[in-house]
């Protein structure tokens, strides 16, 4: 497949005398404000794709001046004054293979583009409001998909070409349209204006592409059916659905045709493992799991079109626009995993959000994924993703977006120490620098598992600051041997250095040296390597000898990510050993006991077992005491996975 080298609009929406936005053929992770013109830059590319299938003179309204055109996309600012083919208004998108594709006033050839065309079909856009749309039933009697599929299926999809009235027909949108305008009119004998008579070319044409539609939007429902449960199962949901097709069919009269709309109708039937009949879906789940849902069906439909044949020179963007908003914080997880997992080697992927939060959890997903402590380093790392950044910033009286690079906090820290670019600025570095060790921090505590306070609590990371996580070093977390001396160079400089940064204190020195023992406490956090011992949904056995010869045989799932840890130059890695429910099964002196649940750490659960088994039988010389020697993943012991 194809994909985006360049995109460039001038003069389009929101964007007024622009340059080309470089992906270099690899994903983008856009983070943008609300009103920084991530919704032109959707628009835009939609708008591009769109015109495959829209005709030359649709296309060239868009680009027309507003005041000769409703249709009209051209930035109001743009200078207009010698007419639509000099506002130089366009918008552009160059592939990896060197193909530029551009539609404005006076170019218009990419209407009639072959290779635009299967980009289109091969490309979607999924936002908020398109996955809201399955929430909101089409009436009170059923619960129609329809109207969601015409609005963010259809256009997107095609089916094997049909000739249909001089013309060859693949995309779905297109068929329906041609579909809905009936079989044609004739003149009969008295003169009048009628219906084509049921023995003519076109009403046969008329029923072909009727049965064309019926057969090819059924397999399409069929393939749902088929496919979406495993879906489902991936956000942890375990409800079924059933998706029912309505044929559309029609009655000839002389002067008229009376249609049966055709329908996709959405279906309840089982939750949780009861089977149950709910023919309003969305009054029955919640709305995270009817999100879920949504996503699923819209998942269904690209494995469909991806199963229609691959085009070597079509582009293959799939486009995520604040899709998050419909989500809750459990599903942004398994969405971004499921992204990165199964679409992100079929689709070039955009993802834009302007919810920053979730931006920089991608950025720690992809971290982890690739062994990378530090953003500088994914930053110049290829790893086949851009990362950028894009404000709205005003230019005199008139606003345009500004789409950048995205920096790490260290990266800029760095620039403003050493006067990268311009001036040297200590007090800057020191804010941006405080950024760079909280960020460090987190990803210490958020990659070892660790969401709650010794007490409990939970820790809000989006309110967590400097001061907060040197304290939970020193009073809740002195187990993970973080070295003191560090904490306490943090401390001691915070009050004088970090903190004042961020407020006005012209009476406030700064110098570079302390900023160095800052930048050395960062670098010392940031080579922290964490590595995963045991994967979640990994089993690992527990075998206890005793005395009386026999094997006390305990197996458990993991539910969650057994890791382990060397921070700050420690000699060895160590394992972090977390909370997590334990569901085993036994065998030995008391078969009956086969299923037990525990809320424990897994040394502990090895541990009190052995302590339980010593007390009763006594324990054989082959029982181990060090649960990292005890402890058996894939035939190998625990600690073998730490050298």
């Amino acid at each position: 497949m194809s994909k985006i080298k360049r995109i460039w609009l001038n003069n389009f929406k929101f964007f007024g005398s622009s340059s080309p936005i470089e992906l270099a053929g690899k994903h983008l992770l856009l983070y943008g404000e609300n009103g920084s013109g991530k919704s032109s830059l959707c628009y835009g590319l939609n708008t591009l794709l769109d015109a495959a299938v829209n005709s030359p003179e649709k296309v060239q309204k868009q680009f027309a001046l507003p005041s000769e055109s409703e249709d009209s996309l051209i930035n109001i600012h743009a200078k207009m004054d010698e007419g639509a083919e000099r506002t130089n208004a366009f918008v552009s998108v160059e592939d990896n293979n060197g193909k530029e594709y551009q539609i404005s006033y006076r170019n218009l050839d990419s209407c009639q583009d072959t290779d635009l065309l299967e980009s289109n079909l091969a490309s979607d856009l999924i936002n908020y409001q398109s996955l809201f749309r399955f929430q909101i039933p089409h009436s009170e009697q059923t619960s129609s998909l329809i109207d969601v599929f015409e609005y963010s299926v259809f256009p997107h999809l095609s089916f094997p070409a049909i000739h249909y009235h001089g013309k060859t027909l693949r995309n779905v949108k297109t068929m329906i349209k041609e579909y809905n305008e009936g079989p044609g009119y004739t003149t009969n004998a008295k003169g009048e204006h009628i219906i084509v008579y049921k023995n003519s070319q076109d009403y046969n044409d008329f029923l072909a592409l009727e049965a064309h539609l019926n057969e090819k939007i059924q397999q399409l429902v069929d393939f749902i059916n088929i496919n979406i449960y495993d879906k489902i199962q991936k956000f942890e949901y375990d409800f079924k659905v059933h998706l029912e097709y309505t044929s559309a069919s029609h009655a000839k009269k002389d002067k008229s045709i009376e249609r049966h709309r055709y329908n996709i109708e959405l279906k309840l039937t089982e939750f949780e493992g009861t089977a149950v009949n709910v023919k309003y879906p969305s009054k029955f789940l919640n709305e995270a799991r009817m999100t879920a849902l949504a996503f699923c069906i819209r998942w269904c439909v690209l494995d469909y079109r991806l199963g229609q044949g691959e085009v070597p020179n079509a582009l293959k963007i799939l486009l995520f626009d604040d899709v998050m908003v419909s989500l809750d914080r459990c599903n942004r997880t398994k969405l971004i995993r499921i992204i990165l997992d199964e679409l992100a080697n079929k689709f070039q992927i955009l993802f834009f959000t302007h919810d920053r939060s979730l931006y920089s959890y991608i950025i720690r997903e992809l971290m982890n994924r690739n062994g990378i402590s530090k953003e500088e380093d994914l930053l110049k790392t290829d790893i086949g993703w851009q990362f950028m950044e894009m404000f709205a910033c005003r230019k005199g009286k008139v606003s345009e977006p500004i789409v950048q690079p995205y920096a790490s906090s260290y990266t800029k820290a760095r620039k403003y120490y050493q006067g990268d670019g311009g001036n040297v600025d200590f007090a800057a570095c020191g804010n941006a620098l405080r950024q760079a060790i909280e960020g460090a921090f987190k990803m210490i505590y958020t990659r070892l598992g660790i969401t709650k306070n010794a007490d409990g609590s939970s820790i809000d990371f989006s309110k967590t600051m400097l001061g907060d996580y040197i304290h939970l070093s020193k009073t809740h977390f002195p187990d993970l041997n973080i070295p003191l001396d560090a904490i306490h160079a943090l401390d001691s400089i915070k009050n004088i250095l970090l903190n004042p940064s961020s407020h006005y204190n012209p009476e406030m020195d700064f110098y570079g040296q302390e900023l160095e023992i800052a930048f050395d406490v960062y670098h010392e956090l940031s080579e922290c390597d964490i590595r995963i011992v045991v994967p979640k949904n990994e089993e690992v056995i527990i075998n206890i000898p005793t005395l009386d010869g026999a094997q006390h045989i305990y197996k458990t799932t993991m539910n969650q990510d057994l890791v382990a840890y060397k921070i700050m130059g420690q000699p060895e890695y160590r394992i972090r050993w977390i909370p997590m429910k334990l569901s085993f099964t036994y065998s030995g002196d008391n078969p009956q006991k086969e299923h037990r649940e525990k809320n424990l750490r897994l040394n502990d659960f090895y541990m009190g077992n052995a302590d339980y088994l010593q007390k009763k039988y006594g324990l054989h010389d082959g029982y181990v005491e060090d649960a990292l020697s005890g402890i058996n993943y894939k035939g190998r012991m625990l600690k073998d996975y730490l050298r």
